[in-house]
């Protein structure tokens, strides 16, 4: 209970937090939708979907707790933080089991100070900041949570073969939370190594057991899998611009592995936004491959002399890297590097780094020095990880604080630059974006391109609709892919313009190239509304529009209130109560309720 309320209280100030980053979509715009998704156990035992199959990231365990969290808190900020910050607490506790377990399992002892002041450095280690604060970071507590009880369940099934079944049903829950679970069969093998138990022939239960856990996973992401080989050979979606030669990929490698033990080992500087790592020069190279044959010559001496705690800790942190690192050389995830993928890997340094310092004043006969490093250690750790919350207080504070860590980095600018304009600061939005466009700022064609858009939406925000265009423009010489979206935009110029007519073929021509475009969809609605004052027959291709608007966005809640009223013209009052009672529910706006009860009072006046 201590080491729960202390992991809680820590981060207590992330309550208080606003939605940052990906935050953004997963709670303002997708919780209107999500506290309409029913659970079942087909989230966790999905059919072998399209989805499935063809998603790149498919985690319906995190989705299950972005559901309840929407059901439960509906869009309160406070409540899915709160998930996030319980799911650590858990995770601590969890961790502290897992070590006593390890130490009675690897007869070092009883382990309670060890498990103690490992599961402590956990609970207040600055790194956690992202995974606690970032509810879009939910997945790698998740991942972790299940992963520890697999261990746990893994290592209590050598005393009754049954908690086999838990333990698979763990590490299949971690697999639907995210994909670094695919590390830990290794950690797995790697116990069984060390405690001496490879070749038994209850371990070989077990792995058919886990085997056949894996098989299904890749049974159902098949597709999603071939997709990201296909990825992988892809010399486009590297930055080189060529595919990996072996000294590349050996350098990248080391350098990844230098730069997250690096992480580990010094969680004081806190960077939430990692353009690129270091560069691979010769001198890291050294530094990287002398680091590597340490950690592999004292895991074999460690392994020889029975220190399995050490032994098991580095096999741990050097496995449930290797998805970061793999990331890291193929960029298979829109982020490269982030301090968050090594939630699972600290787990075993704080581990090892609460056995070393037990063990340190043991042999020394120093207890004392030990409790006092340990203390000294937990509290540094605390200072900077309170510290650490505060640039996740709002959108404007967390960009800034990232810019001056990255200030050569694009994304973080644009990103930036939005937030302004979503406060109302569009002149200072102007400056971020049109800086992005000079030279000397770190981007791909297709980031200036975003970065071009980004501006033209300032320009609207100002009215200024000639630069806009100018700025659309722009864009589109960057990226040329980017059509549908020129087009979206240009007919959304003339429709703040109230010229209607000169929008049309601009907004066809973005549904044209781009048939899921509910935004799109929904202007043509306006478009096809206006036409309907003067022309009746002009209701049913509005009614049309933004019937397909509210399909491909079922929290889309300006076409539902449009929607509504266009039923009501024709005379289907029923389907028009329907969409105002839906606007009810998932609305949480003020002005979208209070539309929706003067629409409703239209429709019963008629009646």
């Amino acid at each position: 209970m201590f080491l729960f309320v202390i992991s809680f209280s820590v981060f207590i100030p992330t309550l208080d937090n606003g939605l940052v980053w990906d935050d953004l979509t997963f709670v303002e715009n997708w919780g209107p939708k999500l506290k309409d998704v029913p659970l079942g156990l087909n989230l966790l035992f999905p059919s072998r979907t399209e989805e499935a199959k063809s998603s790149k990231y498919y985690r319906p365990v995190f989705s299950s707790s972005l559901i309840m969290d929407a059901k439960i808190w509906e869009n309160s900020n406070f409540g899915f933080h709160f998930t996030n910050l319980f799911l650590h607490s858990v995770s601590t506790v969890l961790l502290y089991f897992l070590i006593l377990l390890l130490f009675k399992e690897l007869n070092r002892g009883p382990g309670e100070s060890e498990a103690f002041l490992g599961s402590m450095l956990f609970a207040v280690y600055p790194i956690h900041v992202e995974s606690v604060s970032f509810i879009s970071a939910r997945g790698d507590i998740l991942a972790a949570m299940f992963l520890l009880l697999c261990m746990i369940f893994y290592i209590l099934s050598y005393r009754n073969i049954f908690f086999i079944l838990l333990a698979g049903a763990s590490f299949y829950l971690s697999f639907l939370s995210k994909e670094v679970a695919f590390s830990f069969p290794v950690v797995i093998l790697g116990f069984d190594l060390i405690s001496r138990r490879l070749r038994s022939r209850a371990s070989i239960i077990k792995y058919i057991v886990i085997g056949i856990l894996v098989i299904v996973y890749f049974y159902l992401r098949w597709g999603s899998i071939g997709n990201s080989l296909n990825i992988l050979n892809s010399a486009v979606y590297r930055e080189t611009g060529s595919s990996p030669g072996v000294l590349e990929f050996i350098t990248m490698f080391l350098g990844s592995y230098l730069f997250y033990i690096w992480k580990l080992i010094f969680p004081y500087d806190l960077n939430h936004f990692i353009g690129a790592l270091p560069p691979g020069d010769a001198l890291n190279v050294i530094i990287a491959v002398l680091l590597v044959a340490g950690v592999i010559s004292v895991f074999i001496i460690s392994f020889r002399k029975k220190e399995n705690i050490t032994a098991f800790s580095l096999l741990w942190i050097f496995a449930t890297l290797g998805p970061a690192v793999l990331i890291a050389i193929y960029p298979l995830a829109a982020t490269r590097f982030a301090e968050r993928f090594l939630y699972i890997p600290s787990a075993a340094f704080c581990m090892l780094l609460g056995y070393l310092i037990v063990r340190g004043g043991r042999l020394t006969g120093r207890r004392w020095a030990a409790a006092a490093a340990g203390g000294l250690l937990c509290a540094s750790y605390i200072v900077v990880t309170v510290k650490g919350q505060e640039m996740w207080q709002d959108e404007i504070t967390f960009w800034e604080a990232v810019i001056k860590k990255s200030p050569d980095q694009l994304v973080p600018r644009v990103n930036y630059g939005e937030a302004l304009r979503r406060y109302g600061r569009a002149d200072e939005a102007v400056q971020q974006h049109a800086a992005l466009l000079d030279l000397n700022i770190k981007g791909s064609q297709r980031g200036k391109s975003y970065a071009a858009v980004s501006l033209a939406l300032d320009y609207i925000e100002k009215g200024d609709y000639r630069k806009a265009e100018e700025s659309l423009n722009t864009a589109l010489q960057y990226d040329p892919g980017i059509e549908a979206k020129y087009n979206y935009y240009r007919g959304y110029i003339y429709m703040k313009q109230d010229d209607i007519h000169s929008a049309r073929p601009y907004l066809e021509k973005a549904l044209e190239l781009q048939p899921v475009y509910p935004q799109a969809l929904y202007l043509l609605g306006v478009f096809y509304w206006s036409e309907a004052e003067k022309d009746y027959d002009m209701y049913g291709p509005c009614i049309k529009s933004l019937e397909r608007a509210v399909k491909q966005d079922q929290g889309f809640i300006a076409a539902r209130l449009l929607l509504a009223q266009a039923y009501n013209a024709v005379g289907n009052k029923e389907k028009a109560r329907k969409q105002i009672k839906a606007v009810l529910r998932i609305s949480s706006d003020p002005n979208y309720r209070q539309q929706a009860q003067s629409i409703l009072g239209v429709i019963n006046s008629n009646q």
